[in-house]
């Protein structure tokens, strides 16, 4: 991460639910005073439950990517639709989804009744390819007592949120593409091993009678074949040219810039190009 003005060199930013609530949202909202540095180096202003940035481009935006074991931090307002109900959409169709029961927050100096609740959230679109991916938990600020703590009213208009990636999904992403590149590198052999057991039993069919479109003769002791109105192709084209490879599973997944527009430059479209690329689909459906 980019070092930040006033902040000691070796500093990671790790507050506890205790000082995130007592102490942060403290200032901010009840004594209505600026958070002074290092701390306003790290907690941001940014509108986390609406519907113009989707979680990873909040991420990259606020330097997320050049994180160092650490998390993102940001104030963010409510979306209120009655006292109790928010609408936490994001985005273009996400939601954050509430995962567990809330936790209540105690304070350090001996206080017996809670300051604040946590709740975690996750983020949720089936139709995004990021769906998971967002992990969010969310810190509120009580006035004072209540006399009923399952009750979700907020007493403030304002929380602080910690973004961060959700590692399990990121795990299973991985684990998805190595298992279609397994999948991918399986199937090749195993197309290896056919076409050449078919190769050896065409070899010997063709020493014995003449196959159709094409008749075998002995030169030099060599069988060499000469074809009727069949182009001749050499089998270790099918050898060194693989029909799948992991980079066309990615494209098909994730990293669409292998796919863009802007690469083509570096392909060859040649006639030879786009005669080896036909052949090889129709080898597949052999």
């Amino acid at each position: 991460m980019a070092h930040h003005h006033n902040v000691p060199l070796g500093f990671r930013f790790h507050p506890t639910d205790q000082e995130i609530v007592g102490s942060f949202l403290h200032t901010l909202l009840v004594q209505r005073k600026p958070l002074m540095p290092p701390y306003s180096n790290f907690i941001r202003a940014c509108d986390l439950f609406g519907k113009k940035l989707e979680p990873s481009e909040i991420w990259n935006k606020y330097g997320g990517p050049q994180l160092v074991d650490q998390d993102l931090y940001f104030l963010s307002g409510l979306n209120k639709l009655t006292t109790k109900r928010m609408d936490r959409s994001i985005g273009h169709g996400g939601t954050w989804s509430e995962t567990e029961s809330f936790k209540l927050i105690e304070d350090d100096n001996g206080n017996p009744n809670p300051i604040g609740r946590k709740r975690k959230f996750r983020y949720e679109n089936k139709g995004s390819e990021e769906h998971t991916w967002w992990l969010l938990d969310e810190y509120s600020l009580f006035v004072g007592p209540k006399n009923d703590y399952n009750d979700r009213s907020y007493d403030f208009d304002f929380v602080i949120c910690r973004m961060r990636k959700n590692d399990r999904a990121s795990s299973k992403e991985i684990n998805l593409i190595r298992s279609s590149r397994d999948q991918v590198q399986k199937k090749r052999s195993t197309n290896k091993k056919m076409k050449k057991d078919d190769q050896m039993g065409s070899t010997e069919e063709s020493s014995s009678h003449v196959q159709q479109g094409y008749s075998p003769s002995i030169t030099g002791g060599e069988l060499v074949v000469s074809y009727d109105n069949v182009d001749p192709i050499d089998q270790t084209f099918f050898e060194d040219n693989p029909i799948f490879n992991i980079e066309q599973i990615l494209c098909e997944t994730k990293v669409e810039d292998a796919c863009s527009p802007s690469n083509s430059e570096n392909v060859d479209n040649s006639y030879s190009k786009w005669t080896e690329s036909y052949m090889e689909e129709l080898m597949a459906c052999i």
